[in-house]
């Protein structure tokens, strides 16, 4: 039954056309194009993506190996791609299935498209395609199909890589934009449209110099302005210490300061988003580190805390400036730096209320966070350089061990509820951490590296980062949030 063919089709145009019509309708063969006769030529292997010993031929239902499953699969797009022919609005040439004379070179192609055979003086040729099939290993399959214009002098090509059950239809698909006289057209326009809003980005032909130079600025200025604070809190007495014709020179001093050193080190070097998202890793949590422990250590005058920040965050900048000098940066190494500060200022308050066994408003665990602050942000930008992460599975490990000190708090919450005491104190805060830890213990396990496939006992796992992507008249938009893959 030819209805079949022709559903498939239109589920095939519907399933694997471009999202949105924001790029256009489906393309459809041009009346003009319908009136032209087409050569289906047999499914051939090797498909030809990559050098190959073995010669053009038809597969044979019993070669050796996976060529018996290939040689399945050609005879069922063989069927699917004459009955899609004639579905089309096209001529199909039954008598000329088999390889045109001289063989399957591309001028033979070339010389097959030049004549329909009708022997007319005005002959206006014919189409010639030509599916090639090949196995990929995994239930993959990798399918080209070659067309040939009437009276043509160039080949069009599509090649993808599909799975078993999606070949006849993919094969559907692309040879519907093979068989249209705007295809190449349209393949130009499309190119010249994803080149264009790489711009944005990158450059025509290599990714531009210092992507990170923005983050970098900012940062750098912010920290300049911070240091310029510190300087004149430190070194004002008396009313002058908020005197705003010191203060705001000071502050718009130490901003271009920053500004300016951070675009001067982005012009000699090449910093990407991960080094300048690093180095700002360094700085912020050095300073905050230092602070901190300078408040534990009741430090006075008061102001000194401000030029120790400085000095903790000149320290933190020093020593992921010398990280740098072993290797770039990317995104995820960012990531998990500032999660190891995060994680280890929590941590570290969380234990020096452990070990004081108090909770009460009036008791910060300034020492606490600062150590554990100084030894997050070591430790996590020391595996920076010697592991290559996500920034999404950062993220999911950062949700699991927040949901898992929830867990832990809200199970142990009872304790703290009524006649408190040290160690009811103590057993909620190390039920908070016990539940953190098993949080990141089980997060880092459910995203570890892998084949990405859900373990046997869960129904999927959890992913995080780019889930979607919605059209817009600009472009594709993508969609960042949390989700679940695998079957529910």
């Amino acid at each position: 039954m030819r209805s079949a063919p022709f559903l498939i089709a239109l589920f095939a145009t519907v399933a694997y056309g471009r999202p949105g019509w924001a790029d256009g309708p489906p393309v459809v063969p041009s009346a003009a194009d319908a009136r032209m006769p087409v050569v289906m030529l047999g499914t051939m292997t090797p498909a030809g993506d990559v050098p190959s010993p073995t010669p053009l031929h038809r597969p044979l239902a019993g070669g050796p190996g996976s060529e018996r499953n290939v040689a399945e699969r050609a005879l069922e797009l063989d069927a699917t791609l004459r009955d899609a022919v004639q579905d089309l609005g096209f001529t199909l040439s039954i008598a000329d299935s088999a390889p045109p004379p001289g063989g399957m070179r591309d001028e033979d192609l070339i010389a097959r498209a030049a004549h329909s055979g009708a022997g007319a003086p005005d002959d206006a040729g014919t189409w010639v395609v030509s599916p090639r099939i090949e196995a990929a290993g995994g239930g993959r399959y990798v399918l080209r199909l070659v067309a040939v214009a009437p009276r043509g002098h160039e080949l069009r090509v599509r090649v993808e890589t599909v799975p078993a059950d999606s070949v006849n239809v993919r094969g559907l698909v692309m040879l519907r934009d093979l068989l249209s006289s705007n295809a190449a057209t349209r393949a130009t326009v499309e190119r010249d449209r994803e080149q264009a809003a790489k711009g944005t980005s990158e450059g025509i032909m290599s990714p531009l110099r210092s992507q990170g130079r923005a983050v970098l600025a900012v940062n750098s200025g912010l920290f300049g302005a911070f240091a310029a604070f510190s300087l004149q809190r430190s070194s004002s007495a008396g009313s002058n210490a908020d005197d705003p014709r010191v203060l705001y020179p000071l502050l718009a001093l130490g901003t271009g300061m920053g500004v300016g050193g951070a675009l001067l080190v982005a012009d000699e070097w090449d910093v990407t988003t991960g080094d300048a998202w690093y180095l700002a890793a360094g700085g912020w949590w050095g300073a905050a580190s230092a602070f901190l422990l300078a408040a534990g250590a009741q430090v006075q005058p008061f102001e000194d805390r401000y030029a120790i920040g400085v000095g903790g965050g000149l320290v933190g900048v020093s020593l992921a400036t010398f990280a740098l000098t072993r290797g770039q940066m990317d995104d995820g190494d960012a990531m998990l730096t500032h999660s190891g500060g995060a994680l280890g200022l929590l941590l570290g308050g969380a234990t020096d209320l452990l070990f004081q066994g108090k909770t009460t408003a009036d008791v910060t665990p300034y020492a606490g966070m600062g150590y554990g602050t100084a030894l997050g942000v070591l430790a996590a930008g020391a595996l920076a350089t010697r592991v290559s992460t996500s920034p999404s599975r950062v993220l999911l490990i950062d949700l699991g061990l927040g949901g898992g000190a929830l867990l832990g708090a809200a199970a142990a919450s009872p304790l703290i509820f009524q006649n408190v005491t040290e160690a009811h104190t103590r057993g909620w805060l190390s039920a908070t951490l016990a539940g953190s830890v098993l949080g990141g213990v089980g997060a880092f396990w459910l995203t570890r590296d892998g084949d990405r496939r859900p373990a046997a006992w869960l129904p999927g796992a959890p992913t995080a980062g780019i889930i979607g992507a919605s059209p817009t008249p600009a472009g594709s938009t993508p969609i960042y949030g949390v989700g679940w893959y695998g079957k529910l």
